[in-house]
């Protein structure tokens, strides 16, 4: 019985073996050779709000404000943009790309408080929506429950 568990445990051990020492996958070895892929590299998105001062078909230019000093910033666009124009408010997603940032969505940007004072009307005006009024009787306290003493 001791030879059988000895030779259980000799093979086991050489079968970890094996597997700490196996060779990567074909996969592996794929995702690792191929530049521009998902594994090897991980492209960050960013986000920038700012004025638009000189816009072309293939460059865009904001100025925003950082710490109370203005910067400017310049993106290349994948394609034209045709609803902005010089003096608008923006906010752009981009990408850096071989040391160029390139916009990859451009927005209007409105305010928070603007869409907050938009919403609020259209809360109140709901069209067919009863409402009941107000009760008018006041609420009044009620005393708490008189305990009847235990038994003893």
């Amino acid at each position: 019985m001791k030879r059988l568990v000895t030779i259980f445990f000799i093979v086991g051990i050489f079968c970890a073996s094996a597997f700490l020492y196996a060779a990567p996958s074909d996969k592996a070895e794929k995702a690792l050779s191929v530049p521009g892929t998902a594994a090897a590299v991980r492209v960050t998105k960013m986000r920038a709000a700012g004025m638009v001062t000189e816009i072309t078909d293939l460059t865009l230019k904001i100025e925003r404000k950082v710490k109370d000093k203005a910067e400017t910033m310049e993106f290349d666009l994948e394609k034209p943009l045709v609803n902005f124009k010089v003096g608008d408010k923006v906010r752009v997603s981009y990408v850096t790309r071989e040391d160029k940032n390139v916009a990859t969505k451009v927005v209007a940007d409105i305010p928070q408080s603007a869409v907050k004072k938009a919403k609020t009307p259209e809360a109140k005006a709901v069209p067919g929506a009863k409402t009941a009024p107000a009760a008018s009787v006041p609420a009044t306290k009620t005393a708490p429950a008189a305990k009847a003493p235990l038994g003893k």
